[in-house]
């Protein structure tokens, strides 16, 4: 019976999904508890074909969307899952042998389970820690699973968002405020291909750009102030970085496209985004009221 699923969105990357598939096939999961479904987002480089013709020892789904991004992707493989935890890690992550038995294990007590990863450069990922507890703004998807429960009564993936970075984070938010605990599973790894995005700018102003949009979208103040977009905050950056940004090194360069995406953002029309009013998360009973206060 199928328990886990293996959640993975691709586009033109073959080489990379051909060596994650392969690499499932080591699990110490047994193979009938666990599934991959996989996503060709307009592929074009024999993505397709691989997978018609690919027959690996576990089950293996695969459908075709038209380009619509990582968010449409992967609720649309969530449509096809049957696992009742449902593990979210790209194409690009290739997971160690034991990786999906310590989720699935982990999701005995229902949580949003971060697992460990380094790239193959060398650098190794460090969750967002407060107050001791691993934190929702640090949420991505190389190695994370969830209840599926939970993740169809929030909504899934914000599909709204266009462009790199900040669908899984918002999703994250909206976790919180359900009521799922946050945990870190160092035991359950991953190595990463290539090296962190710090040095591409490009995905810096993407990411500010995003996080504007989730800050317009939920309009709370302290989730603002968390992704470093609140106005106050924000003029503050835009005043300081372009003097300062030497000191902080390679650092400064991405927070200062960091912030000007935000910027942009915040001054362009944004229909769609800047919905006034929006109703907060969907809570559990077991909320606690999460962090708040609207601007």
């Amino acid at each position: 019976m199928i328990k886990i699923s293996i959640i993975v969105p691709t586009h033109n990357r073959l080489e990379l999904l051909r060596r994650k598939l392969e690499a499932l096939e080591a699990q110490d999961l047994p193979p009938e508890r666990f599934e991959a479904v996989v996503v060709a987002d307009g592929c074009g480089d024999g993505t397709r074909d691989f997978l018609a013709m690919y027959r690996p020892g576990y089950a293996l789904k695969w459908l075709e969307t038209p380009g619509l991004g990582a968010a449409s992707a992967r609720n649309r493989a969530v449509e096809q899952a049957e696992g009742e935890v449902l593990l979210f890690s790209d194409d690009d992550v290739v997971l160690e042998p034991n990786a999906l038995r310590i989720h699935l294990e982990a999701q005995q007590t229902p949580a949003v389970c971060m697992g460990a990863f380094r790239y193959e450069t060398g650098e190794v990922w460090q969750p967002v820690f407060r107050r001791g507890q691993p934190h929702w703004v640090g949420l991505g998807c190389a190695n994370t699973s969830v209840p599926a429960e939970a993740f169809r009564v929030v909504g899934g993936f914000w599909e709204d968002l266009e462009g790199y970075g900040g669908e899984d984070l918002e999703l994250g938010y909206r976790l919180h405020h359900y009521g799922l605990p946050f945990r870190y599973l160092a035991e359950a790894r991953g190595i990463h291909a290539g090296g962190p995005s710090m040095a591409d700018l490009s995905k810096a102003h993407s990411a500010g750009r995003q996080a504007m949009h989730i800050y317009l979208h939920h309009r709370n103040a302290a989730l603002g102030l968390e992704l470093g977009v609140h106005p106050a905050l924000l003029h503050v950056k835009m005043a300081v970085l372009p003097w300062t940004k030497r000191l902080l090194g390679p650092r400064g360069d991405y927070e200062l496209a960091y912030a000007w995406g935000a910027w942009a953002a915040r001054h362009e029309d944004l229909p769609g985004f800047a919905s006034h009013g929006a109703e907060d998360p969907p809570a559990s009973p077991k909320d606690s009221g999460g962090e708040d206060g609207s601007s």
